[in-house]
């Protein structure tokens, strides 16, 4: 935002009190105008339509037409514009539903003032850092259309040891990217014995990558698609099996078909990817462009780490494509980031700060944290981390087969079958 320009914004609520109350509020601060209140969501939509607002504050219940539908309606005729929901009720359901209306943010009345003036201005740098898009490409459902005959980046958010928050940050990073970039992300749970990604995002379907599995002489688009489920905030999601013996079924020639199609079809392609060196493991590693190697200031997941940064050197994985990131980041644990950089001698890209509760309600909540609490320094750290791997890193050559299916030699054996020499 230039000096001197202000965000503008408009106020919906069906109760005069309330918009004034909200008007007041925001009459002192410098950079935030209010150009026009409305009664009702039909009247937003008009009002939207005329005036073009930065960022509309929008209530959920309204006799005629509620907050969702107005705002649907907004978003379908301006994507630019920036919606903010208020609701004197907090669940996740109306949570949900705003999101996939294509709201921003949701606030819980009564809010205090400081929320709401961080949450207006934080919406609207979100959309300053977004490139703008027609309005072709708002209707795809996906964000933006992916650019032909470009293939599309795939992360793959990894640790050589568990419980370091590989899942959580990979559905956080991927809904990050989502409103980062407004392009076409997918989401794969490349733990497809034990995923976790339809609890993190409380997602139920009963399509999961087994149906396509069982189906991969016939994969294309359409049935990736269909199989994919559709969080609110408009990644697309492939989910693991409901169960560890369908996952069994799932190869690692499978994964690399699968991701062969889907940096096709999609701009960001990030893969929740279990811990260990097996075959699936690998065929997510040795496609990435990038590898987020996630850890935590612990003695044996720096150890882990370690190991895991010699072998990246043994598959000839250059160093641009392993980005160390430091989990969990704390002061409190008696090790310090700088010494454990001068342990393994490679700096740490990126450190996402401690959030323990906050993580564990966000997943028992099913909602990311970057959509519940925007405004909250961990989330700040994904979002850096979105904008890093977003900066059009172009994709790291590779020890890995070109084609989609290994040679007989790499079909079983895991890490030891590509390290130890040939008899």
């Amino acid at each position: 935002m230039s000096e001197g320009e202000k965000i503008r914004v408009m106020i919906v609520d069906d109760i005069v009190d309330t918009r004034d109350q909200l008007e007041k509020l925001l009459f002192f601060e410098k950079d935030i105008e209010v150009i026009a209140k409305a009664s009702n969501g039909r009247e937003a939509v008009a009002m939207a339509k005329q005036l073009h607002p930065d960022v509309v504050l929008m209530d959920i219940n309204m006799p005629d037409m509620d907050g969702i539908a107005a705002t649907e309606a907004i978003m379908t005729q301006d994507p630019t514009i920036q919606v903010i929901i208020m609701s004197v009720q907090g669940e996740t359901d109306y949570l949900r539903r705003a999101m996939l209306a294509g709201a921003r943010e949701f606030l819980t009345k009564p809010i205090s003032a400081d929320d709401l003036y961080k949450s207006i201005r934080h919406v609207h740098r979100l959309a300053a850092t977004r490139p703008k898009v027609t309005m072709q490409a708002a209707d795809t459902g996906g964000g933006g259309a992916k650019s032909s005959g470009i293939q599309g980046q795939i992360i793959a958010v990894f640790s050589p040891k568990g419980g370091v928050g590989s899942s959580s940050i990979a559905a956080n990073l991927a809904v990050a990217l989502r409103q980062l970039t407004n392009k076409k992300v997918a989401l794969l749970d490349g733990n497809v014995i034990f995923g976790d990604l339809s609890v993190i995002l409380n997602l139920r379907s009963d399509k999961t990558i087994i149906d396509i599995a069982t189906r991969i002489d016939d994969m294309d688009g359409e049935l990736l698609n269909d199989v994919m489920a559709t969080h609110t905030s408009q990644v697309k999601v492939l989910l693991a099996p409901p169960d560890p013996q369908r996952g069994e079924l799932v190869t690692s020639d499978h994964i690399r078909a699968i991701l062969d199609l889907m940096r096709q079809e999609f701009d960001y392609v990030v893969v929740d990817t279990p811990a260990s060196f097996q075959d699936r493991s690998l065929a997510v590693l040795d496609m990435a462009n990038r590898i987020v190697a996630l850890m935590t200031l612990e003695m044996h997941c720096i150890r882990n780490i370690r190991l895991f940064l010699e072998v990246a050197d043994l598959l000839e994985y250059p160093h641009e494509k392993v980005m160390l990131v430091l989990n969990k980041a704390s002061n409190r644990t008696g090790i310090k980031a700088e010494d454990v950089e001068k342990n393994i001698q490679r700096k740490l890209a990126h450190q996402i700060g401690d959030a323990g509760a906050d993580i564990t309600y966000s997943i028992n909540q099913g909602v990311p944290l970057v959509i519940g609490k925007p405004t909250h320094q961990v989330v700040r750290d994904i979002i850096a981390l979105a904008k890093d791997l977003s900066g059009g890193a172009k994709p790291a050559e590779t020890s890995a087969p070109a084609s989609t299916t290994a040679p007989p030699d790499q079909k079983s054996g895991g890490l030891f079958s590509r390290l130890i020499p040939k008899r």
